[in-house]
């Protein structure tokens, strides 16, 4: 058995970064088992299958945060990642008005925003109920207020905002929590145009080639960690080999951590139990189901000016999804994002929430193409505002993200449904760690408004290495 200072779970931005940082330390005794055949995790750029050099990113898009954010820095300073502050020109398009301007309900969505909060401030007590229950609560207090078009306008906007952040509908999310990391972001947001794998790339290059060839494995699932023996922790992998170390630093989802059946793939066998703080936590931990669908078009046919467009919805409830297409993409909100405004190419990104998204990527491979445009065909319509009768051509290619049936995944990142503690006192738990020896990474792990975005990875690598290093620090003493 083949003993390293430190195992490293996952190949995604927070194992990379924790084997940077220690490798600069000194501690070049590690090792990063990663399940797929690649790095990156949930950073995944795909090519266009008719457009060359044309790249689409099915995970992370956008640096957020670009005030505080390590991978916003090293990509300008890179010169190869280019970027685009998409904060320009948004369009509100409404199924049943069309364009909607924004004076008609952002200063409501703005006054339900503090409401949320208030509401939580002036009464800790008050029972966590959902967004869509926190949004009837303040249209019902304040009904006299406000005209009928502000609250239909307003409505369709949070929901908007919520649903396409999150990857869940509103009645299912905490009205206490779920905007609260939104509200926290530092600078502004920048699309990555040329493909996250490059921002990553910038990242990989820290780690010298001999590393990457010898200490990084692929192909190398993990099913079993035993920390019985108070000196190291043995790692075990699915095809029969065994790493001991003193140091372990997990990375792996927490959703595939939840995985209780032993029969499942991803299954991970703790001996001799699972670690108490994750018992403690991860029923309160879950992920949401962020989709992304990408429309490839030979020519434009929309407002060129316009870096994102809002669909929002007039319904309030979710409907059933039948598998029959009986409903329509206008059920749900949706955001779309502007290739022709971010790069001038004629290619449309929309977001989709849970149940939308998990309904994509199960529809029949022969058929889906065709399905989905069938189903935002008539949402596009509407946002490129047409003459009512005006065919719009069908795209030339069509892309949907897998993160929800991806095994090694099951969901897009972390989100606040409606009940859970408080996630700050969830990851206090986790930042823990275990024995001083078994410790918890990932973009799930951090507070604020870094979690679940890729510069939180990073930032978790780093603090799981810096407690390394000055642990080792400490046992020379």
């Amino acid at each position: 058995m083949i003993h390293k200072k430190v195992v490293i779970i996952g190949g995604g931005i927070s194992g990379v970064k924790a084997a940077i940082d220690l490798y600069q330390a000194g501690i070049t005794d590690t090792i990063i088992v990663e399940s797929r055949d690649r790095l990156g995790g949930r950073l995944w750029t795909i090519n266009s299958e008719k457009t060359r050099g044309l790249k689409f990113d099915m995970g992370a898009s956008w640096f957020h945060d670009t005030l505080n954010n390590p991978l916003f820095e090293r990509a300008i300073k890179s010169k190869i990642v280019k970027y685009h502050f998409d904060d320009g020109k948004c369009q509100y398009v409404s199924q049943d008005d069309g364009d909607v301007p924004s004076w008609k309900f952002q200063t409501i969505v703005d006054e339900m925003m503090s409401y949320f909060k208030l509401a939580y401030d002036k009464d800790p007590s008050k029972p966590d109920v959902s967004l869509k229950r926190l949004c009837e609560e303040y249209m019902h207090k304040y009904k006299d207020r406000l005209t009928e078009e502000q609250k239909q306008y307003a409505l369709g906007v949070i929901r908007a905002l919520a649903e396409l952040y999150h990857g869940e509908t509103w009645d299912t999310l905490s009205g206490k929590y779920c905007f609260a990391n939104m509200n926290q972001h530092v600078g502004r947001r920048a699309f990555v145009e040329n493909g996250y794998y490059n921002v990553f790339q910038t990242v990989l290059k820290e780690l010298p080639r001999e590393y990457l060839n010898h200490n990084v494995k692929l192909n190398a699932h993990v099913d079993k960690i035993d920390y019985s023996n108070p000196s190291k922790v043995i790692v075990h992998l699915f095809d029969g080999r065994s790493y001991s170390c003193d140091y372990l630093i997990c990375t792996i989802p927490q959703s595939i951590l939840q995985i209780t059946d032993p029969k499942d793939s991803c299954y991970l066998k703790w001996e001799p139990t699972l670690p108490p703080p994750l018992q403690k936590v991860l029923p309160d931990i879950h992920f949401g189901s962020l989709g992304k669908l990408v429309f490839e078009f030979n020519e434009c046919f929309w407002p060129e000016d316009v870096e994102r467009f809002y669909a929002i919805t007039n319904t309030t409830s979710k409907p059933d999804l039948l598998g029959d297409l009986s409903f329509n993409a206008w059920d749900f909100p949706s955001v779309i994002v502007n290739y022709q405004a971010l790069m001038r190419l004629p290619s449309l990104v929309i977001l989709t929430q849970n149940p939308l998204s998990k309904y994509i990527e199960r529809l029949a491979k022969e058929d889906k193409q065709q399905d989905i445009w069938k189903l935002f065909k008539p949402v596009l319509e509407q946002a490129s505002l047409v003459p009512k009768g005006h065919q719009i051509p069908d795209p030339v290619a069509i892309y949907n993200s897998p993160w929800n049936g991806e095994y090694l995944t099951r969901g897009s990142y972390g989100t606040t449904p409606v009940g859970m503690n408080d996630p700050y006192k969830i990851n206090q738990i986790l930042n823990q760690g275990f024995q001083n020896r078994i410790r918890f990474a990932g973009a799930e792990t951090m507070n604020g408004s870094a979690n679940g975005c890729a510069h939180g990875g990073w930032f978790s690598g780093e603090r799981e290495a810096r407690f390394i290093i000055e642990s080792e620090k400490k046992a020379k003493l």
